[in-house]
């Protein structure tokens, strides 16, 4: 849409590049930089219509400041809160005071959409217009420190683990 920008927020350099110069995003975040909330403002100067959330924590708390009113959220995960305490957020009041629609979903609760959706993602993986990294571990023997590492964000893309 005209006028709209892109933004990913990423852990490190090399991912911000990434979603930058390969994904073509507008902009990238390196919340690891140590300036979130400088750099979320920054790179969106006119507040946030849509979010689609995944990450949660503290990286969903600055940006529930910056949402516009009548903005939308599409909740689908909350990672960074996984394997810790719930983080206490401080900006909830954002969902009162700009009238935010947020709603969760669950992928399986669209069973039947699937051999549509795998249709069109094949197309467009295919067709390059959807691209994709994966990192990769090799043996079942390396599946926790696998697993521990998507938890801290070192993998880029997709984390698999190849059975050998």
């Amino acid at each position: 849409m005209k006028g709209c920008r892109a933004v990913g927020i990423a852990g490190g350099a090399e991912k911000c590049r990434y979603v930058v110069d390969e994904l073509g995003f507008d902009a990238c975040i390196d919340y690891k930089a140590g300036n979130l909330w400088k750099d979320i403002k920054e790179a969106t100067p006119k507040g946030i219509d849509c979010l689609f959330e995944n990450v949660g924590g503290e990286i969903f708390d600055t940006l529930l400041a910056r949402m516009n009113a009548f903005s939308r959220i599409a909740l689908c995960g909350l990672i960074a809160q996984y394997n810790t305490e719930p983080y206490p957020m401080k900006n909830i009041g954002s969902v009162l005071v700009n009238r935010i629609r947020m709603q969760g979903f669950i992928v399986s609760e669209h069973m039947e959409r699937w051999p549509q959706a795998l249709k069109e993602l094949g197309q467009g993986v295919a067709t390059g217009k959807i691209k994709y990294r994966e990192t990769v571990a090799e043996g079942l023997e390396n599946a926790p420190k696998a697993f521990i590492g998507l938890l801290k964000g070192a993998n880029l893309g997709k984390q698999l683990v190849k059975l050998i």
